[in-house]
């Protein structure tokens, strides 16, 4: 019993810097599916690769200065259509635009 409660404390413990890292997605398997799609498509494999390698980039510097509902949030619609930076990127965009203002309700 005891080892169970050392190492549930370790996990409980390691949360926090997991959700502090940015999320790891194969990227070559979503753009892969993605290009399969089109038809296998190499030009839309590559854009795609691209398009996460930017997205990924983006999210670096900022990934730690979120809020961590948004992250986890966010890295959940993200995986949703198999691992996508640019998914996430938009997710957060939306939320943080989101929070900045509020919607009323006006009869």
């Amino acid at each position: 019993m005891k080892a169970f409660f050392a190492f549930a404390m370790m996990l409980i413990a390691a949360s926090p810097s997991f959700a502090e890292t940015i999320p790891k997605y194969d990227v070559a398997s979503y753009c892969q599916n993605v290009s399969d799609v089109s038809g296998g498509s190499a030009m839309i494999y590559n854009g795609c690769v691209d398009m996460e390698q930017t997205a990924y980039n983006g999210l670096k510097g900022s990934w730690n200065s979120l809020p961590s509902r948004v992250r986890t949030y966010c890295d959940e619609v993200g995986r949703v259509s198999g691992g996508s930076y640019s998914i996430l990127e938009g997710c957060i965009a939306m939320e943080t635009e989101a929070a900045n203002g509020s919607s009323t309700f006006k009869y």
